[in-house]
């Protein structure tokens, strides 16, 4: 006998508690296990499941990698402390120290959203006691960026894809000037550049959805539509975009329905 359908919607659900964080490939080969060949397409279980967790303060929600594109999801509470609710098989010190460098990732000045390994790694050491050591901060910094809250590359420190997934509406209430989102795709933008024309941002993957769509394969702004000649970028190890407070609250209000809790 095929499962009732409110037995294949708890089934996915139980599925999404156990896994947490998880990538759009691995969303929709579970749901062709647990509804069969005849599964719904994949925004269509979505949509149900989270009509009916919307009761219980959850909700699936995702966020698109701004280079590759690649969508990854998490089942996450829309009402809690977003990091201690989430981060929960960390200390106390491991989670002020998460805490502090999300928000200074976040926040950095040169609009990159991201730290240099040497600050992060030091900035940790004073969050923690006495006893705490710089081995100790690069290796609460290496377990951050195994779990996808933090990511390391190139000697920086920026945010993971689990951190921009889950903490969307934590970063977009507390520091709603420094929040950019991509003009092409409504997101969260952390990396990409900025058109010199309007200041919207696109996302580097996006940018290049724009230029491949253009028979000249030039970018143009998809906000007001002016080339995008050797725009600014922002991002790890870029020249950086400086937090423009007007501009970002203004982004910040178009973000509206698209980042929130």
């Amino acid at each position: 006998m095929e499962p009732s359908s409110t037995c294949t919607r708890q089934m996915l659900v139980q599925w999404c508690m156990s896994a947490r964080f998880f990538n759009e490939a691995t969303l929709q080969a579970s749901i062709s296990r647990i509804y069969g060949e005849d599964a719904p397409a994949l925004q269509d279980v979505v949509d149900t499941v989270n009509s009916r967790l919307a009761r219980y303060s959850l909700e699936l929600r995702s966020s698109m990698e701004q280079v590759s594109g690649e969508r990854s999801w998490a089942l996450i509470n829309t009402k809690a402390d977003a990091i201690a609710t989430s981060a929960t098989p960390y200390s106390p010190v491991q989670l002020t120290i998460l805490k502090h460098l999300i928000e200074r990732i976040f926040t950095d000045q040169r609009g990159n959203f991201a730290l240099d390994l040497h600050t992060a790694v030091r900035e940790a050491t004073a969050k923690g006691p006495a006893s705490f050591s710089r081995k100790d901060a690069q290796e609460a910094i290496d377990w951050f960026c195994a779990d996808g809250w933090l990511q390391s590359t190139g000697g920086w420190v920026m945010l993971g894809q689990r951190a921009c997934t889950e903490l969307q509406a934590y970063l977009s209430d507390g520091f709603a000037n420094y929040v950019r989102v991509c003009a092409l795709c409504k997101e969260m933008a952390t990396q990409g550049v900025v058109c010199g024309a309007c200041g919207a941002f696109v996302h580097p993957y996006c940018a290049d959805r724009l230029s491949e769509t253009s028979k000249a394969r030039l970018l143009s702004c998809p906000s007001c539509r002016q080339p995008m000649e050797a725009p600014e970028s922002f991002g790890p190890g870029k020249p950086g975009v400086a937090h423009n407070p007007a501009k970002d609250d203004t982004q910040a209000d178009t973000a509206g329905s698209q980042i929130n809790a």
